[in-house]
């Protein structure tokens, strides 16, 4: 308490350098802060996407062809049915025409809802399993998910949005039972469930119209081929090893019984081509980390190289306005010496003299850190589209993104934060006064002040 006391004295006192020391805490925290938000929105178990810790992701059906390239398509629901449906080591897939685990909205995924003569909407449906309703966990406001049974019967069905329900239906109006008609006249969809809409900021699981799969197949010429991406859970690390043994020897058995499978792609007369659907396959964290560059520059780096490579890149943004700090700390040393050489004259120790500004710089770093937190908030949900568009699929985020309650003041983010106050202030602080400190006495009080 005295030192903190101590701390309060010497801001009043200082005022240029608390006010410095204050600002250049609060932009290095809030510049990080709005970094960490990001990743946290990408890798977190946010809503809906509750179970990221176990889910992994097929983007699609790849053929590598030797010193050709590779190619790649989606699943068909054949594939899907065959290859991933009643797979032992799945807890529970579907199939989805969204991008799976890339961040991305296809342009095949938007479509127009009729709402009257010449009156269209424009909505993200989706082609879903009623396994999808298990891998994210959707808030059912009224109604239900659709079925298995319903899926295989192909009953025309759907799950829509909170806010299309409104939009088609009016606030207050219970959606259940209605129909809603898409663009192409085909489907008359009979509303089963209404839920929570989630935000764009999670792609694999935004939508405003979730249909059964098997209502629409595509044929593209190959068996296997298709329009789908698959998305699955698996309940822990060895039955996600044994799931990678397991489609190695069906894409091996695929590529001896089902030749054609590999001929939807063009490469050179005679070359050997090899059917891959294991590629990227890790759950969602690593997966996301792992393809935040799409070149392939981290294909072949192991987990912990990874982390480390976005650990060094979170240390640098700490350390560089750490290292601005420490210099403005020194100046104020050097300025101190004369003072802290009265006071081991005194008999104060090194220890307690060092304890003391390293409490006064705490005290500064905490006033800059919150003021850097709620700068990082206020910069995030004002400026959400510029901002949050540079990280995210920006063709898919409207004006105004929804920015959920839970990405911004989760408890994860708060220990974070707090951490990285704590690393900032022992960054800035400790070295310069450890350095001044260990100076003679005599030489400390000979200097001009």
């Amino acid at each position: 308490m005295r030192y903190f006391r101590q701390a309060l004295a010497m801001m009043r006192e200082e005022k240029l350098f608390s006010g410095i020391y204050i600002v250049g805490t609060a932009l290095a925290i809030a510049f990080t802060m709005v970094m960490a938000v990001v990743y946290y929105i990408k890798l977190a178990p946010v809503y809906p996407e509750a179970n990221r810790a176990r889910t992994i992701y097929f983007e699609g059906l790849r053929v590598e062809a030797e010193n050709e390239g590779m190619g790649q398509t989606g699943f068909s629901t054949k594939a899907f049915e065959e290859w991933f449906q009643n797979s032992e080591n799945i807890e529970y897939c579907s199939p989805t025409l969204l991008a799976a685990g890339t961040g991305k909205t296809l342009g095949r995924c938007h479509s127009f809802v009729v709402r009257g003569k010449d009156d269209f909407l424009e909505v993200v449906h989706n082609e879903v399993s009623a396994d999808f309703f298990r891998i994210y966990e959707y808030d059912f406001l009224s109604g239900r998910p659709f079925t298995n049974k319903e899926v295989e019967d192909k009953e025309e069905v759907c799950v829509i949005s909170d806010a299309l329900a409104e939009r088609l239906f009016g606030k207050g109006v219970d959606a259940v039972g209605r129909t809603v008609e898409l663009e192409n006249g085909r489907d008359n969809l009979r509303v089963v469930g209404v839920i929570r809409g989630c935000s764009q900021l999670t792609p694999d699981s935004y939508a405003d119209v979730l249909m059964p799969y098997a209502l629409i197949e595509m044929y593209t010429g190959s068996p296997y081929s298709g329009t789908y991406s698959v998305v699955a859970t698996v309940k822990d690390d060895a039955h996600l090893q044994a799931l990678k043994q397991e489609l190695d020897d069906v894409a091996a058995r695929t590529e001896q019984a089902h030749p054609e499978a590999l001929n939807n792609f063009s490469f050179g007369e005679g070359v050997k081509k090899r059917l891959v659907l294991t590629r990227h396959m890790e759950t969602h964290p690593m997966h996301v980390l792992r393809t935040e560059n799409r070149d392939g520059t981290f294909d072949m780096v192991t987990n912990w190289q990874l982390v480390k490579h976005y650990a060094s890149i979170l240390f640098v943004l700490l350390f560089v306005p750490a290292l601005n700090l420490c210099g403005v700390v020194a100046g104020r040393m050097e300025r101190r010496r004369a003072e802290m050489a009265v006071r081991k004259t005194f008999g104060a120790s090194r220890s307690t003299l060092l304890n003391q500004v390293v409490i006064e710089n705490l005290v500064l770093t905490t006033i800059g850190g919150i003021i850097g937190l709620v700068l990082s908030w206020l910069a995030i949900y004002g400026l959400r589209a510029e901002i949050l568009g540079m990280f995210f699929d920006n063709s898919t985020l409207s004006s105004a993104p929804i920015v959920e309650g839970e990405m911004l003041f989760a408890p994860l983010l708060f220990i974070g934060a707090f951490a990285a106050i704590m690393v900032l202030s022992l960054l800035a602080a400790v070295v310069p006064a450890w350095w001044s400190l260990r100076k003679p006495i005599v030489e400390s009080m000979m200097e001009k002040r």
